[in-house]
């Protein structure tokens, strides 16, 4: 049994001034102290200056934006002297001064409590006791933020991986923890593993943490990490809800920046015998776990907005990848929005051309991840090979894992057209609970929907549509104009959240011939604050897209910074002559010579109505 007194004699190589234990376990890593004292030859200040180039070029590399950049910044803070849009050119050429962090001793009181008390009692209290400042400067040591961001990891298959595969999931890992999150390995039993079938409880077990020893063995030798397994750690009582044996278990070694390795057995509190579970069941009675913490550091410390631990990113690694899209020719969807899309992937799998195992597989896959995604909304789901969850260098393909922690998104846009010759097929899935989307289509285009009877009936509300649409273009909509143009001539109406992200679409006649009607985009509005950030932008147009297939098109301002992201999403765009516009268009329609001045015309004779 694990014995946390075996922590004790990591505290020899702490520096002189006080530090938290979280702090200093993850600066060891960026100052090249770890490696200094293992015996290995390398120059500590080589180490840190060219681990903190490597750690900033990830960030440049992997983010498409300044915005997502910020995001990133913002969730997973680096130290002041690290921001590469505040010192770029001092982070570069590592010739910052020495700079003073500002202390936070939340982590180091809980571990005292533990340490010094002894107390293993779930419901162990936390020590308050913030403020001050080091004696010591930090280095390039991840900025101590009040969160552990959890990244939970079940690979499936283990045995059947190589050695280099796995060696390159472990460097995966090392740059996820280096870049702010905290992975915790979930092994997945194999399934001939079994105690039905006879093989006694004993001997599962053994056989499980024998994997688990060769896995950690495997990784420490080849990869900058410390690992930890941890059998053992839940218990479950007479309701089958399940605890941690002892929290610090797995609290400490996430403390220390280690990363905590499970195997899918419990011990029954009834009974004080072990019983054999799934890895969703670890994963489930670890989020509930995480929680409970959470939750009573939040109680304690009359504190509603900082969470204490927090599961960010669920990550399947499994042989067959991400789940199989019809669109792709069966690669795997790109981002699915769980709140709008769940039945119409699962309905799409039926039809996919697999075997039944592996349809079986993926249907496991996608109903786990919903599963465990509806206990933490706010999470991210990746599910991807173990090829594809590597990290090598000189690679220029992007590692999936590391961009979503980054952006918080897929490797490309799920609104890209498939038939674009630079849109790739992907064997990765990101999955999101999402939000929910409103989609109103008419009949055809001599039945347009009635905006003011949809809101006079409560289906729709004009007054957040309003103010939608005024956050996201910045200017002022005069409604009664807008409406007496578009009013009984609306295509369709999109609408994601509490009115975040929308799409209006008229029906526009065509000057050659006033009896052909064809779909115009008139309003595509993100909120503001929203506007740049990964998934809802890509959601509304997506929607959009599926609902109008055959012929679409839209105009945009030729100054337009977003025109970029339209180019990528239309098959023909035009500078139109003698305006400021360019009109675009996308659709399974090839459009002649007469449909092109048709759509040029309609764009360019369409007044503005805002103020």
């Amino acid at each position: 049994m694990f014995s946390v007194s075996k922590l004790l004699p990591l505290r020899k190589f702490v520096p002189r001034s006080p530090r938290s234990l979280w702090g200093y376990a993850r600066g060891i890593r960026f100052s090249g102290t770890l490696k200094q004292h293992e015996g290995m030859t390398e120059s500590p200040v080589i180490t840190k200056t060219a681990e903190k180039r490597d750690l900033i070029l990830t960030i440049l590399n992997s983010t498409a934006t300044k915005r997502e950049a910020r995001y990133y910044l913002q969730r997973y803070p680096l130290m002041e002297e690290n921001d590469i849009y505040k010192n770029k050119n001092e982070v570069i050429y590592d010739s910052l001064p020495n700079r003073q962090a500002s202390n936070n001793k939340k982590y180091e009181a809980y571990i005292d409590d533990l340490l010094n008390t002894g107390t293993s009692q779930s419901d162990a209290k936390f020590e308050s006791g913030y403020g001050g400042s080091l004696d010591d400067t930090v280095g390039d040591e991840m900025q101590l933020t009040d969160t552990i961001r959890v990244m939970l990891v079940r690979i499936r298959n283990l045995d059947g991986l190589s050695d280099s595969i796995v060696k390159g999931i472990g460097a995966t890992l090392s740059k996820c923890m280096k870049l702010g999150a905290s992975p915790i390995i979930v092994l997945d039993t194999p399934a001939e593993s079994d105690c039905s079938s006879g093989e006694p409880i004993a001997m599962v077990i053994k056989s499980m943490n024998e994997r688990c020893s060769r896995l950690i063995a495997l990784l420490e030798s080849s990869c900058d990490l410390q690992m930890r397994a941890i059998p053992g750690l839940f218990q479950l009582d007479s309701q089958g809800n399940a605890k941690f044996v002892m929290q610090e278990l797995a609290m400490v070694p996430l403390f220390q920046g280690m990363i905590p390795v499970l195997t899918t057995w419990v011990v029954d509190k009834r009974t004080s015998t072990e019983r054999k579970v799934t890895s969703l069941d670890i994963m489930k009675y670890a989020i509930q776990s995480f929680g409970l913490i959470d939750h009573r550091y939040k109680a304690e410390h009359n504190n509603n907005t900082t969470d204490f631990v927090s599961v960010e990113k669920i990550v399947f690694i499994d042989e067959l990848g991400g789940i199989p899209s019809l669109e792709r020719y069966e690669s795997s969807h790109v981002l699915i929005n769980l709140l709008q899309e769940h039945d119409s992937v699962k309905r799409e799998l039926e039809q996919c051309l697999l075997t039944d195992s592996q349809r079986e597989i993926h249907r496991g896959n996608f109903d786990e991840m919903n599963e465990l995604l509806s206990m933490v909304p706010h999470a991210t789901g990746i599910i991807t090979t173990p090829k594809i969850a590597t990290l090598r260098r000189l690679r220029r393909t992007t590692n999936p894992i590391i961009l979503n922690i980054l952006t918080d998104r897929p490797t490309i846009s799920s609104s890209l057209p498939v038939d674009l010759k630079k849109t790739p097929l992907l064997n990765t899935t990101i999955i999101k609970r999402g939000i929910p989307i409103q989609i109103h289509i008419s009949k055809g285009s001599d039945q347009g929907l009635d905006l003011l009877e949809l809101d006079s009936k409560g289906i729709i509300d004009l007054g957040k549509l309003k103010r939608l649409i005024d956050d996201s273009f910045g200017r002022t909509l005069d409604m009664t104009h807008y409406l007496n143009r578009i009013n009984n001539h609306v295509a369709g109406l999109i609408i994601a959240g509490d009115y975040e992200g929308g799409a209006i679409l008229s029906w526009e006649k065509c000057p050659t011939d006033p009896s052909r009607t064809v779909v115009y985009l008139d309003k595509f509005a993100v909120l503001k604050r929203l506007q740049g950030l990964p998934g809802l932008a890509d959601i509304v147009f997506k929607a959009m897209l599926v609902n109008f297939k055959d012929e679409l098109i839209w105009r945009s301002r030729t100054n337009n910074p977003v025109n970029k992201w339209y180019f990528d999403r239309s098959r023909v765009n035009y500078c139109i002559p003698g305006t400021h516009w360019r009109m675009f268009y996308s659709g399974n329609k090839a459009p002649n010579e007469k449909d092109f001045r048709d759509y040029t015309s309609i764009c360019a004779g369409i007044k503005p109505s805002f103020k």
